[in-house]
């Protein structure tokens, strides 16, 4: 099959809640994804956010400054659209609630333009966010303490049009999501793959005859002691039936999904791409890293304790880490010698090349993209045998390491045992470990997307046919 030819036709759309400047693994994977897709040159992938907050000009230099944005990914923010575009609904009511905020609400600038006016409430809950226009129209306002004859407050947002008059009404923002998909995909054959939990909430209730809707699972479903579902995760799913398929980044997380929900939902397993570099196998290297985003859940204190008690058998031992987040000042403060902190460098998976070894040592994965690149680099993984990822890539004493999780003298133990191995044996575990990463490269990664994407579709034709017909039954009930 060519390699255009590898997803089938329609026009592609993502679904997430925002891109943060400071973002991980999950809007990572979105966009290496969308760059995929988008460079097989036959549609552009749109990625749409829904963040009320969202800042687009610093997002966008964020991702430009990381080199996520290509000619054919296409990034879109609902309230920034609703700015520049009319988006037509029911007429604006007596009961909207339509009140705009004056000069002595709070407001948030994008650089030195007003964007934004918020009032919240005497608990400091946001009960209204005006979106403004550069020229200081206003574009939408969104109540969210509109008073109801049941005595509770409900949402509603009203858009605006270029004079910053009222002129339509939505009873709540699933109701605004849906329009706007609606527009966006104007009746064409369309996929949207949704990476966020939060809007998979909506998702799962949208449905229209020529919109493909996948839910795309990033992390573990799992709670850190394996036994249930994470609480964040439940309503959807209990729901997954409800997509035409869901997309997890291993075979052994949808098996384990698939004997918790039945045979229902449509499940697959496409892993991440994995571009595999040119890399000088034979050439001595030292040191260990980490990348990772350093937040309490990716555990680098482990990491940085386990050098420290590795050093005390290997005194060159070093670790280099580079990542950032709210974890890194405690990091930097409890790290010892040897530890170099790095920040967040846009070229450090290049690192990887030189490494000797990569450390990881999160509570929990999905696919650990990091443990496949340093892999294809020839850098080998020690890392924690958590659910999922690092099992499903490392053979272990093969390809790289695995470690009880959460067992920093075991890591140490194996820092020091494959410090210690002699130059012929690292060779030969960094060619099986190169070879390994070959099965996740952009072809093979692409046509699993196409399968999924084709068989999603179908599924989806076949259960449209059956809700016309359930609905064309019920008319006949009712009327009868």
């Amino acid at each position: 099959m060519a390699r255009g030819s590898l997803l089938p036709a329609g026009r592609q759309f993502v679904l997430t809640w925002g891109v943060p400047r400071e973002y991980g693994g999950l809007t990572a994977a979105l966009f290496q994804r969308s760059r995929l897709f988008a460079g097989l040159g036959r549609t552009a992938v749109h990625v749409l956010t829904c963040d009320d907050r969202d800042d687009r000009v610093a997002v966008t230099a964020e991702l430009a400054r990381r080199g996520a944005l290509t000619d054919g990914v296409r990034l879109t923010n609902l309230w920034d659209w609703l700015r520049e575009n009319d988006l037509r609904g029911r007429a604006v009511g007596a009961g909207a609630g339509f009140s705009p905020l004056g000069g002595d609400a709070d407001a948030e600038y994008s650089g030195e333009t007003l964007v934004r006016r918020i009032r919240t409430d005497a608990r400091g809950a946001v009960a209204q966010i005006d979106h403004l226009r550069p020229d200081g129209t206003l574009a939408a306002s969104d109540r969210r303490d509109v008073p109801h004859a049941s005595g509770r407050r409900r949402r509603v947002i009203v858009t605006c049009d270029a004079t910053g008059a009222p002129r339509s009404a939505w009873r709540g923002v699933r109701e605004l999501y849906a329009a706007w998909l609606d527009r966006l995909t104007a009746g064409e054959p369309s996929f949207l793959l949704v990476d966020s939990k939060a809007m998979a909430r909506f998702a799962a209730g949208y449905r229209r005859p020529g919109v493909t809707v996948l839910h795309v699972v990033h992390g573990s479903h799992l709670t850190d002691d394996g036994t249930s579902i994470r609480p964040s995760r439940a309503e959807v799913f209990s729901r997954l039936s409800a997509f035409d398929a869901v997309v997890f980044c291993t075979a052994r997380q949808a098996g384990d999904v698939r004997r918790e929900v039945g045979v229902l939902p449509l499940l697959a397993a496409v892993p991440h791409p994995v571009a595999i570099p040119e890399a000088d196998l034979v050439r001595p290297r030292s040191g260990a890293t980490v990348i990772a985003r350093l937040e309490p859940i990716k555990r680098v204190e482990d990491a940085i304790e386990a050098v420290a008690c590795a050093r005390a058998r290997l005194d060159d031992l070093t670790l280099d880490v580079y990542g950032d987040g709210p974890a890194r000042l405690p990091l930097e403060q409890r790290a010892g010698e040897g530890v170099r902190f790095h920040g967040f460098q846009p070229g450090a998976r290049d690192t990887l090349a030189s490494t000797g070894f990569l450390l990881l040592t999160s509570r929990s994965e999905a696919f650990s993209l990091v443990v496949a690149e340093a892999m294809a680099a020839g850098c080998l993984p020690i890392a924690y045998d958590v659910a999922y990822g690092p099992r499903e890539l490392i053979a272990h004493g093969s390809t790289g390491w695995l470690v009880p999780p959460g067992d920093v003298d075991a890591l140490a133990d194996a820092l020091v045992a494959a410090s210690s191995l002699d130059a012929a044996s690292l060779q030969r575990m960094r060619r099986r470990a190169r070879d390994r990463a070959r099965a996740y490269d952009e072809n093979a990664v692409l046509a699993r997307w196409g399968l999924t994407l084709r068989r999603a579709r179908r599924r989806h034709r076949l259960r449209h046919s059956t809700w016309r017909v359930r609905e064309t039954l019920r008319r006949r009930l009712r009327i009868g």
